[in-house]
């Protein structure tokens, strides 16, 4: 007598119950529909047999719905199961059993029914006699593992007439060319595509199960049938693995997935020798001494190892954070190394790299010499590998000397240099003195941190929410310094008629000066390298005492313009969401907080990240992000773009800052967003960074030159107001919201500020809720708010 067959459907998913429903609705079967693991006991007491269990599947739920699977089968004895998910299931393997399947998400009409009427049916035709998959001992079997790949990793000395034919290890179709991000191969989920040509792609990944960032490089599935294709491709993943050289990138591991081979390599999260060039970024020559001398040693280990390699260029050659020099693996596979004229080639490229970064005067004369001559048309040019190896590595003159022959070369010496010491003597006396009064008298020097990173396009997980997607653009890879700002308020002296140029066309008539708070005290001090306020400061440090307006206006100057905070959350987080630039924990020495602000029982003024107050923008190189951005997580809070509803007046709209400051307390985290009073609003705790959409964008007008007459240095606060018709009270009334009634700006007056400058920290850097959308800004009102910039 056959008996309708009963489901158990659970999945917390309403439409993806609606969706098994709709495919099994033409059989003749009972469903049980339920949410979670809980309803579905609960559905389950009123039954005495169970022929399918169906359950969708995630992270958070498919421990429980395991639980529940093992629960039913002591009760009503072994049933057909199936396990479905959108997500990678790896972490599940080990409790699928042997007839047990699994299913991407949404399942395939096709592939569920045909799974359905093979157990429906010999459960029909064996009533008497059940399923030997369904009544054996489940635990004699076990837990099933991932699926073995489906290509041996070595090629059959006779490949078949269909060599690799196409087996899915899941009942999901793949592009025959790129896969598109987001895709899982097995362990690993795409994040982002780095290149592709027609052939392969290369994709930033996640290994899921230990949640490493690696590069995924696969062969498109076009080729999978083709054993020259595939067993080329697993070549070369053999032979990159097989590089053991600490200047060349590391290969992980080669495998196979859904007909796609791919092999994963080390991600180097550092910028380039020619993203560096781009940023016009400075290097000691001392580090480009040593970028030659471990790619020439790694161009050695290649040869001599057998490794047939491409040509190491700029864009191939990583700059770690500690200086050292990292080559993206080259291999090609085993074979001949460099001909002689691709060493020549080669030679070249290298000096095309390093080259920006020679200093254009004073430098040192033999590495200027060095790289003239490589890859060079001339007679003591080095065009090859043991050339470069020679030049780095002079031969010691004495080599082949006796023991006579050097002892009289050494006192040959000795009496020259005796000759010289004592003419000598005299003038280095005199020249100690005046270098002494040179070096007690020098000012703190001024380094040239005007430079950007490029963020890619792409998704990011914003806020606490969904992904929101965000256009390429570059962001200043540093805070906006005290010495560019001066180069600003210079070039306003020199063209008034560029302060019509830069303002926003929201800007209260009363704002007629982009001179900070304090700016000629300030900037006294920090050109001497002396205190402010009580803290140390030079010209390298965040420009502070500015208010929304003049972050605006320097930004409008640069050809720039202030980043949104979409922007600013993506530069900070990167595409994998991370809460701090260096990953999900806080490490309190990694940035400028104010957990060492003020000294306790345990903890020293500073004694923490190093700084009480501000540092220079580029002095912690721990807190810099994945694109290679600086001080995003504490130093100061910066201004952005973007605009919302003040979290204590909901009808006031203010600018949104973002990123803790060196007074800050708590709410570290990268997503923390943080409201300004107003736009007026001034105090030594926030500062700013600048943004562009293209890479060099293009100044309003060129910064004057520190010889010029006219210098940020010479201006005080009384001297730069009066100029350019600034009113004598430096906190406005909110032209926002005009009697509105909203509480004054929280920074104080100069005088209270000068008693206590930074008695508003806990209010200023405190977080804000996450707005509703998490992303663009409110339209403002109309009586003085600024358009918010589009984002």
């Amino acid at each position: 007598m056959e008996r309708t067959p009963v489901v158990l459907l659970v999945d917390p998913s309403e439409e993806d119950r609606n969706d098994i429903l709709s495919i099994l609705s033409g059989r003749d079967v009972e469903i049980l529909p339920a949410s979670t693991a809980a309803e579905a006991w609960e559905m389950s007491q009123s039954i005495d047999r169970l022929t399918f269990f169906i359950a969708g599947i995630d992270a958070n739920t498919g421990s429980d719905v395991f639980d529940l699977r093992d629960h039913l089968q002591s009760e009503l004895g072994l049933f057909a199961g199936m396990f479905c998910s959108r997500e990678d299931m790896t972490e599940f393997y080990p409790r699928v059993l042997d007839h047990e399947k699994l299913f991407f998400k949404p399942v395939n009409r096709g592939i569920l029914l045909e799974w359905f009427d093979s157990v429906a049916g010999s459960q029909d035709s064996e009533e008497q006699d059940p399923s030997p998959a369904l009544t054996s001992d489940h635990r004699e079997h076990g837990p099933v593992s991932s699926p073995p790949p489906e290509i041996e990793t070595e090629p059959a000395s006779e490949p078949p007439a269909e060599p690799l034919p196409s087996v899915e290890s899941v009942p999901v179709e793949l592009p025959e060319d790129a896969l598109p991000v987001g895709t899982r191969l097995g362990d690993y989920k795409l994040l982002r595509e780095i290149q592709r040509d027609s052939d392969f792609a290369l994709y930033e990944a996640e290994q899921t199960s230990i949640g490493r960032q690696v590069a995924l490089k696969t062969l498109y599935r076009k080729h999978r049938k083709d054993i020259n294709w595939v067993q080329g491709f697993v070549n070369e993943a053999s032979a990159r693995a097989s590089v053991n050289h600490p200047a060349i990138s590391l290969v992980y591991e080669c495998d196979q997935e859904m007909g796609v081979n791919f092999y994963t390599l080390e991600l180097v999260d550092a910028p380039s020798l020619a993203d560096l060039a781009r940023r016009r970024s400075q290097m000691d020559e001392a580090e480009i001494w040593k970028i030659l001398e471990a790619i020439a040693d790694a161009l050695v280990y290649l040869r001599e190892n057998g490794m047939s390699h491409r040509l190491v260029s700029a864009q191939s050659i990583l700059i770690l954070k500690n200086g050292e020099p990292r080559i993206a693996n080259p291999v090609r596979g085993r074979g001949d190394s460099l001909s002689a004229d691709e060493e020549r080639t080669q030679m070249g490229l290298l000096a095309d790299a390093v080259t920006p970064f020679l200093h254009k005067t004073g430098g040192d004369p033999a590495l200027h010499s060095l790289i003239d001559r490589m890859g060079a048309d001339r007679i003591d040019a080095v065009n090859s590998i043991d050339g470069l190896k020679r030049a780095l590595a002079p031969v010691d003159p004495t080599e082949g000397m006796s023991g006579a022959d050097i002892a009289k070369l050494n006192e040959k010496k000795n009496n020259t240099t005796a000759i010289l010491v004592g003419s000598l003597i005299g003038i280095f006396i005199v020249a100690g003195a005046i270098i002494t009064f040179i070096v007690s008298s020098s000012k703190p020097e001024i380094r040239n941190l005007n430079e950007f990173s490029k963020v890619p396009a792409g998704l990011f997980p914003y806020q606490d929410g969904d992904e929101i997607e965000v256009e390429e653009f570059y962001i200043g890879r540093y805070e906006v310094t005290i010495a560019d700002y001066a180069k600003f308020l210079d070039a306003l002296r020199a063209d008034p008629s560029l302060k019509a140029k830069v303002s926003h066309p929201k800007q209260p008539d009363n704002k007629t000066s982009y001179v900070p708070e304090k700016w000629g005290e300030l900037y006294d001090a920090a050109l001497k390298g002396g205190k402010f306020l009580g803290g140390p400061i030079d010209p390298n440090c965040p420009v502070v005492g500015v208010d929304w307006w003049d972050a605006h206006a320097y930004a409008t100057w640069q050809g720039a313009r202030l980043p949104t905070e979409q922007e600013w959350e993506k530069a900070a987080r990167g595409r994998s969401g991370s809460l701090f630039p260096w990953g999900d924990k806080i490490v309190p020495a990694n940035f400028n907080s104010g957990l060492d602000h003020e000294a306790n029982e345990t903890t020293e003024e500073g004694g923490v990240d190093g700084y009480k107050y501000w540092c220079p923008v580029d002095a912690i190189d721990a807190d810099e992000s994945r694109y290679a951005i600086v001080g995003l997580a504490g130093n100061v809070s910066e201004w952005t773009a973007t605009w919302d509803a003040h979290p204590d007046s909901p009808d006031k709209q203010v600018p949104l800052k973002r990123g803790a400051s060196f007074a800050t307390q708590s709410g570290f985290e990268l997503t923390a967003r943080r409201a300004g009073e107003t736009a007026e609003e001034r105090n030594f705790l926030t500062g700013f960074r600048i943004a562009s959409d293209v890479p060099d964008p293009n100044p309003l007008s060129q910064p004057v030159t520190e010889d010029e007459e006219t210098s940020g240095e010479s201006v005080t606060p009384d001297e730069g107001m009066e100029e350019e018709g600034q009113p004598e009270e430096t906190t406005p009334e909110n032209p926002v919201e005009e009697g509105s009634g909203a509480p004054a700006p929280s920074e104080g007056t100069p005088e209270e500020m000068e008693e206590d400058p930074f008695a508003a920290a806990a209010g200023e850097d405190s977080a804000m809720a996450p707005g509703a959308a998490g992303g663009d800004a409110p339209e403002p009102a109309e009586s003085g708010t600024p358009e918010a910039p589009a984002e």
